[in-house]
């Protein structure tokens, strides 16, 4: 073990161990995991992870309550594996990935009882997803090893090479791994979260073979290039309180908290990449509910209220999912993985470009970084249309969290109509002559540059050319406009989602007699949001409950209407804290 890392091991292996009641709690007299709040599709393959953070519970703190639950848990993923009308394919390669990886886990003799028990059916198991995306690509490669290292059957080599080939070729230039890539086709869907969540699988199957077989030695090679490729990619997300920038499909869902462990506990747990291991674990301890359960997403509103959900999360599933790569950074700290010197000395010789900025039109993301000043971008419309364009997120001033709602649009998005009340995002929304509202919806990069304090953004479409800049500092973050009209227009307005409650916290809010000037205070935090060149801001009533930051409501503030061809409107926004 990093002899530094002991104590982080040690809390990690304390965690899980006490969720092995939360398990109990959650499984019925016939041995089935349903989640507690949900009935459609409500257990999927959270038997699998069960059985894992189970196996890993046994391996340092054995107690016959755990071995007893896993081995439920792996005869329900039996089970379950064999129900092939009742649960998808795509379902079924996650509860055989992490059936076998809790074998993997399982200290002897039990893991020895278990193949016993349950070997024969696992070996005889014929897959029958094809690859429906990248992960999913990375769940096959790794289970695929996982039943030469168990001894059910060898490892199909030709399987295992197509199945790293095409995460690789999935990898842009930049070192971001694509997730909407299927065998067919490749969609420009670019999710931060499957990124890294792609990465932790690979390294899953690192730190689950002790021993790599020599003729397996070009698979672990090329596993860890692609991580430490992707690596020097993610590590421009993360910031110093142990989260990562995200936005599109699964943004700050539980998942991603333990896949961010695992990965840093393997390639920089000291901080090299912005954030140290330790930070990472204790980012979502907050989140904790008195049930012993943690929120799928980052605030303490309630489970069933589904705040920041995509619509397939549940809560029994991506906490045990999170906690699966709790196990895994426990198992790398604990057996000292590091990624090979080589690999981690070209990250360490680049770290003096992580306090800058990052542009990348690949993926079509961008990154700035002062100090603890930090916020990203969006420089384009992805495939799935979770955000506007020019979307800044994951705001952080002099490192702390401020009331901006992380922002999330309704699905499906609708071109050109009018905006669902529910949408979260920060940007302009113009009304047309004939009443249709427009939001920025291009599926092409805009002109993205740096500036000392932030980014200028510019584009141009029918209806208007815009000049956007965002910048961070000392004296707060602000947001800048100017608006061409090339069409006339009854209106256009600016919005601002605020955090109005995050489940422990309400957002206070005072006018002033300045006119443009709001007072907003939340928990040990207060704000000055001052507007110029608009009318004044109101902020409406309904609350949407789509951002993971909490429940979050709209500010709207009059920036100019109507409009003639050729009237150029300016505006700004500036968000200013201080501590109480």
């Amino acid at each position: 073990m990093f002899p530094s890392f002991q104590t982080e091991a040690a809390e990690m292996r304390d965690v899980l161990r006490r969720y092995v009641p939360v398990i109990r709690t959650w499984t019925t007299p016939d041995g089935h995991l349903p989640d507690p709040y949900e009935t459609i599709y409500s257990e999927n393959y959270a038997p699998a992870n069960a059985a894992a953070v189970l196996a890993a519970v046994c391996s340092s703190s054995r107690t016959e309550e755990a071995a007893k639950l896993l081995e439920q848990m792996l005869a329900r993923t039996v089970t379950l594996l064999g129900d092939k009308q009742g649960v998808t394919p795509f379902c079924r390669v996650f509860l055989y990935h992490y059936g076998l990886m809790a074998l993997l886990l399982a200290p002897e003799p039990d893991r020895s009882r278990l193949v016993g028990r349950f070997g024969g059916v696992l070996a005889a198991y014929e897959d029958d997803c094809v690859v429906v995306n990248t992960n999913c690509a990375a769940l096959q490669w790794s289970m695929e090893l996982f039943t030469e290292m168990l001894g059910l059957r060898p490892a199909n080599r030709e399987l295992l090479r197509h199945r790293l080939t095409f995460i690789a070729r999935a990898q842009l230039g930049s070192g971001f791994i694509n997730d909407e890539v299927t065998e067919k086709q490749i969609h420009d869907g670019m999710p931060i979260a499957y990124h890294a969540f792609t990465l932790f699988l690979l390294l899953g199957a690192i730190a689950m073979i002790k021993n790599w077989p020599e003729e397996l030695e070009a698979e672990r090679l090329e596993a860890e290039r692609i991580i430490r490729s992707g690596m020097l990619w993610l590590r421009h997300t993360v910031t110093p309180d142990g989260a990562f920038a995200m936005i599109e499909r699964s943004s700050y869902q539980t998942f991603t908290w333990g896949a961010l462990t695992a990965l840093l506990a393997y390639t920089a747990p000291g901080g090299e990449y912005g954030a140290t291991v330790d930070a990472a674990f204790r980012n979502w301890l907050p989140y904790a509910h008195e049930d012993g359960t943690y929120g799928c997403t980052p605030n303490l509103l309630p489970h069933s209220l589904r705040v920041g959900f995509e619509t397939y999360t549940h809560l029994n599933m991506y906490n045990l999912l999170g906690l699966t790569g709790i196990a895994v950074a426990e198992r790398v700290l604990e057996r000292g993985i590091r990624l090979p010197e080589a690999m981690s000395s070209e990250a360490a010789e680049s770290d003096r470009e992580l306090d800058a900025t990052m542009i990348d039109a690949e993926s079509g993301y961008a990154f700035y970084r002062c100090g603890l000043h930090f916020f990203g971008c969006t420089m384009r419309m992805h495939n799935r249309q979770y955000a506007p364009v020019m979307q800044g997120f994951h705001f952080r001033l002099d490192g702390r969290k401020v009331p901006v709602a992380e922002p999330r649009l309704s699905s499906p998005y609708r071109l050109s109509a009018k905006r669902d009340r529910d949408d979260v995002w920060e940007g302009y929304a113009i009304t047309d002559e004939a009443g249709l509202v427009h939001v920025p919806d291009m599926t092409h990069n805009v002109q993205l540059t740096a500036e000392s304090d932030g980014f200028r953004m510019r584009y141009a479409d029918e209806r208007l050319s815009c000049e956007k800049t965002i910048t961070i500092g000392d004296d707060g973050i602000a947001w800048h406009y100017v608006l061409e009209v090339k069409q006339a227009l009854r209106s256009i307005d600016h919005v601002l989602p605020l955090v109005v409650h995050d489940g422990r916290n309400p957002l206070r809010i005072a006018e002033t007699p300045e006119s443009g000037v709001l007072l907003l205070r939340t928990g040990d935090q207060s704000f000055t949001l001052r507007y110029e060149g608009t009318a004044s801001p109101e902020m409406e009533l309904h609350r949407s409950i789509l951002s993971v930051s909490g429940i979050s409501a709209k500010v709207y503030a009059r920036a100019s209407g109507p409009l003639q061809p050729g009237h150029i409107v300016r505006w700004s926004v500036k968000l200013s804290s201080s501590i109480l």
